[in-house]
């Protein structure tokens, strides 16, 4: 009996500070291996203070096993396991071994990557085991997690078992080989035949449009052989010379100037639309390049005027299609919703014909990065739709700018978890990492994540990936409400900086939302106090994909025209409505002409050529004239009561007065800016005037008004009066 306990007692791998265990490579083991190695050493010794020596084999003693089947292998499944008090991890292909590792430090000592900034490694004075076994296999072969704080930290991607991106080498010379899949390039047909390369002397290899060569950015001319063979010499070039890549792209440009010759238009008409086009000419390109390389893929995307499935015509074993869900509600099932049904036929269809997918998802919202976006309960069943229909890797798109997503933190992890296995129990997902990451305040965390299924997942709410923070789903009460949880939160973590900063982080897509909304009551509750904190200390720097000076403002613009909020309103009384009799909508204009600087010098020195009524605030001049200038005059009729925001973008110089007051001025010769400003309104007609003049070398004129009921646009025609004399 003593015999027998002894057989099955556990094996102790460190107690109090010591092991006797070693971990073991085979002496030509593979620079993925080693650095699994140096990362189990790694966190052991964060968790036990012990630091196990790493050596070849032939070591006598306990020892924990690191290998691969298959050294050249692309499989990222692996097993870890004991045998007797020896732990063996073993990968089917070098990355697996890595996954390995990192798989026995979460499940077995409790360590955790949440961020790149934050880790876990809990503190054991002892860890020993019985009986190891464990064996896992990804269920998407490329997993790239498109978030900032993923994309420029490899290590912590590598963590997050994400296999985009390459792993530095350890001596800080290059990247660790076949440490990521990768998908060389987007768009590259234009890299392949550029324009400004070919157009000069074979105008032919370029789109028709409306019965002339295009020689911007458009699409190539497919049917043309010389395209084809361009393009088969550029591909193969580059696998040569950049060989550690997955997949190689042959994708349209971003537009959709396809070529209308009478060529591709019969190609067109023969395989069913665009993309049987497209799949003709890469299914071409995969032929030419098979042979030479017999483990890589040719990528092309299913997008815009290719997204539906071609008819007679099926991509080659070699082809990976990339699908793109762009135009998707992500606040519903793809089967469940109006909006998603037209891209669950196209996964189908393309399911059906391709033998491998490749799916660019979009998890965020573009237009304002920090908005609340809830499809917290929508990303796991579109993964799964994923997966049904062969897809072999996935994009999933989020705030790779700037680090300013709601919740970055929770949805990189959420994805990253799913993709490696898409049936994984979201819940305990979220509730390990709101209790890891936010500590005592997780718990209100997650009665926010209900909060926003309630309200904004509610009947007859859609959102896609370009939200507007005016958008009829967020309303007042789930601000009110939100806010109270995260104060309820950051109150349970007391004086935990750490965790109260993290909250606060969390917190800021609200303010931002409340700042856009109601700016008077988010300079009353604080909001623009809190997204200052957040944005300083996080190193926000945008705010949306695409900005632009008349567009969404980058963080720093953003904080400026909170300061500038908190001064309008400061010294600006609300400003009573005047009493007048409208004749009538349109807008007043008298126009100069002269060598002038400033707005002052054109009314004074000015030549006037012109008046009359325009239906809104514009110039009509051709984009090359220079030196002319105008003053418009209109009345305004607000229609609530509240604070308003009035935007000026000018290329030269402008003056807005409002009631006989200068809100903006942003007066002499420059190129183009963008102004603004804040005024408490009372319902009624208000006297606007614009100033305005162009000097030299572009030309630019927009005002944009943002109201108190949710509008934000140019100044509407119909609010815009011409009165009686």
């Amino acid at each position: 009996m003593a015999l027998c306990l002894a057989a099955c007692s556990p094996h102790t791998l460190f107690q109090d500070g010591k092991s006797d265990y070693t971990i073991v490579l085979s002496p030509d083991a593979s620079q993925i291996e080693r650095y699994a190695a140096q990362e189990l050493q790694t966190w052991i010794r964060e968790v036990s203070g012990v630091e196990l020596p790493i050596a070849s084999e032939g070591v006598p003693g306990k020892r924990l096993l690191l290998g691969c089947e298959d050294r050249n292998g692309r499989d990222d499944a692996f097993s870890y396991s004991n045998d007797g008090g020896d732990i063996v991890f073993r990968g089917k292909g070098p990355r697996g071994t890595l996954y390995a590792v990192y798989a026995f430090l979460e499940e077995e000592l409790g360590c955790r990557w949440y961020s790149s900034q934050a880790s876990v490694a809990p503190k054991q004075d002892r860890w020993s085991f019985g009986k190891l076994f464990r064996e896992e296999a990804p269920g998407i072969r490329i997993r790239d997690n498109c978030v900032l704080d993923v994309r420029v930290n490899p290590v912590f991607s590598a963590r997050m078992r994400n296999n985009f991106v390459r792993i530095p080498s350890p001596d800080g010379k290059g990247t660790i080989p076949g440490s990521a899949e990768g998908y060389w390039g987007v768009h590259a047909l234009g890299t392949h035949v550029p324009v400004d390369k070919y157009f000069a002397t074979h105008p032919e290899y370029f789109c028709l449009r409306d019965g002339k060569r295009y020689g911007g950015y458009g699409q190539l001319c497919l049917s043309n052989p010389d395209v084809l063979q361009i393009t088969i010499e550029s591909v193969c070039r580059i696998m040569r010379e950049q060989p550690d890549f997955l997949i190689y792209s042959v994708e349209q440009n971003d537009n959709q100037l396809y070529c209308q010759c009478d060529d591709c238009t019969t190609l067109a008409e023969r395989y069913g639309g665009q993309s049987g086009v497209m799949v003709w000419f890469v299914n071409q390109v995969a032929d030419a390049v098979r042979e030479e390389f017999p483990d890589k893929f040719i990528g092309t995307f299913a997008y815009q005027y290719t997204r539906h499935a071609p008819k007679d015509i099926v991509p080659r074993e070699n082809v990976v299609i990339r699908l793109c869900s762009i135009e998707c509600c992500l606040l519903h099932r793809y089967d469940e919703c109006e909006r998603n049904i037209a891209f669950l036929q196209d996964l189908r269809d393309w399911g059906n014909i391709a033998p491998h997918l490749y799916i660019w998802d979009y998890v965020t919202d573009f237009a304002q990065y920090c908005l609340p976006v809830a499809n917290w309960k929508t990303m796991q069943p579109h993964i799964l739709d994923f997966v049904e229909n062969h897809a072999i890797g996935i994009l999933e798109e989020g705030d790779y700018q700037s680090v300013s997503c709601e919740l970055r933190e929770l949805r990189s992890w959420i994805l990253s978890k799913l993709m490696w296995n898409p049936d994984a129990d979201v819940d305990a997902l979220v509730r390990d990492f709101t209790d890891g990451y936010y500590g005592a305040g997780g718990r209100y965390v997650r009665e926010y994540l209900d909060l926003e299924e309630r309200v904004l997942r509610r009947e007859g709410i859609h959102g896609n990936c370009y939200i507007s923070a005016m958008d009829s789903m967020y309303t007042q009460a789930f601000l009110d409400e939100g806010r109270a949880l995260f104060a309820k939160a950051r109150e349970a973590v007391g004086t935990d900086s750490v965790l109260y900063h993290r909250l606060e982080t969390a917190e800021f897509p609200l303010c931002f939302l409340q700042m856009e909304k109601d700016p008077l009551l988010g300079l009353q509750t604080g909001a623009d106090a809190l997204a200052r904190r957040v944005i300083r200390r996080d190193g926000i720097t945008r705010m949306a994909e695409w900005e632009s000076g008349s567009g969404t403002s980058g963080a720093e613009v953003l904080l400026e025209c909170y300061d500038q909020m908190k001064r309008d309103l400061r010294e600006v009384a609300v400003l009573p409505a005047s009493p007048v009799e409208p004749a009538g909508n349109g807008v007043a204009f008298t126009r100069y002409e002269g060598g002038f600087m400033t707005t002052g010098e054109m009314l004074r020195k000015g030549k006037m050529t012109g008046k009359g009524i325009r239906p809104d605030i514009r110039i009509e001049e051709p984009e090359e004239a220079d030196h002319f200038g105008y003053v418009f005059d209109t009345w305004l009729k607000v229609t609530e009561e509240g604070v308003h925001q009035i935007r000026v973008s000018t290329d030269d110089g402008a003056v807005l007065l409002l009631d006989g007051k200068a809100i903006i001025e942003r007066d002499g010769s420059h190129s183009a800016e963008t102004a603004w400003a804040y005024v408490d309104l009372a319902a009624g007609f208000h006297h606007l005037e614009l100033r305005y003049f162009e000097d030299c070398e572009g030309q630019e004129l927009d005002i944009r008004l943002r109201t108190p009921a949710g509008y934000d646009g140019p100044l509407p025609q119909e609010r815009l009066f011409i009165v009686k004399e």
